[in-house]
């Protein structure tokens, strides 16, 4: 029997964390929008007429750790959990104190979904790119690795919008698809020059031994020599949007559990639909039909008047609050 070669990246995250990750959703709703578009909704576990906001709150604070911490430190955390208070401290201490415009809450929701859906292993994370503020990648909400093939692979370049309506109810979902093409079109336009620098990254020789980074230079930067066991990289692109659902007509004392149930899965689905033309317009309009683009979109609910409402931006809040320990609610 021929021994399996050890991967150059394995996933960050534990098989345990993706699982109970996965778990807080339904089976996702998955469309090829294009030949190398493809679409994923995943909704939230629906639980007394509410999406499951506390477990999800939960198993992203359990990724965090994954998220902000290069391989090496760790794999030194979960060999020395002894000093767990302290790690979990470093962790907490990386994500900014809530704003209206925190956004690091999506930054972790995508990674999750890469690394526990589409099986996409984490090179970089946002946190470990700071280090390097320089860089135009900076604006990158993250990198992975794609096998898609024994010698083909793709190096995902992240993206992650939450938006609450504006202008109308239903707009939510427009607002983040818009805004996510818009970020990933200026990548495309500013060209892919990241390659040779990841490939450099004293954090990657740091994580990495001699022979692991050699694997993953011949994988980023291919031999130019060609012939059909060359080894191919295409940049591809990840995007998460979250948007919104109103759901605020609906009078919960008058409808049994199931039929919410029902009708907040209807209307995610439904508000998600509604914007596959637009998503393959900006594709086109953009110039990005060249790359394969993994999109995931999660819905959240709206309740409440104006003055009174719990929708996106208070969840943002919340989620801030939950990965940075700054006031979180328990």
């Amino acid at each position: 029997m021929t021994d399996v070669p050890e991967p150059v990246l394995p996933l960050s995250l534990l098989a345990s964390n993706r699982d109970q990750f996965n778990a807080l959703f339904y089976e996702p709703v998955s469309v090829a929008l294009q030949t190398k578009t493809n679409l994923h909704v995943h909704v939230l576990r629906v639980q007394n007429g509410n999406f499951d906001l506390p477990g999800l709150y939960r198993e992203l604070k359990n990724n965090s750790v994954a998220y902000v911490l290069s391989r090496l430190n760790y794999k030194k955390a979960l060999e020395d959990p002894g000093r767990m208070m302290e790690v979990a401290a470093k962790v907490q201490s990386q994500f900014r104190i809530p704003d209206e415009k925190a956004g690091e809450g999506g930054e972790v929701i995508l990674y999750s979904l890469l690394e526990g859906h589409l099986g996409a292993p984490k090179v970089l994370s946002k946190m470990e790119l700071k280090t390097n503020p320089d860089h135009y990648v900076y604006g990158s909400d993250g990198v992975h690795l794609l096998r898609t093939a024994e010698n083909s692979y793709q190096l995902i370049f992240g993206e992650s919008k939450m938006y609450a309506d504006s202008g109308g109810v239903g707009t939510s979902a427009k607002l983040g698809i818009k805004a996510a093409f818009e970020s990933v079109g200026k990548v495309h336009d500013e060209g892919f020059d990241f390659d040779t620098w990841l490939v450099q990254s004293e954090l990657l020789k740091e994580e990495l031994d001699e022979d692991k980074l050699e694997a993953l230079s011949a994988i980023l930067l291919p031999s130019t020599s060609g012939g059909d066991d060359a080894i191919k990289k295409h940049n591809a692109f990840g995007i998460f949007v979250g948007y919104e659902i109103d759901v605020s007509d609906l009078k919960p004392e008058d409808l049994e559990l199931d039929e919410m149930e029902t009708e907040l899965r209807k209307r995610a689905t439904d508000a998600i639909t509604a914007q596959h033309d637009l998503i393959k317009d900006e594709i086109t309009k953009r110039g990005l039909g060249v790359y394969p683009i993994h999109l995931y979109a999660i819905p959240f609910a709206k309740r409440g008047d104006e003055d009174n409402a719990h929708g996106i931006k208070q969840i943002r809040m919340e989620l801030a609050a939950q990965l940075g320990n700054h006031g979180a609610k328990k």
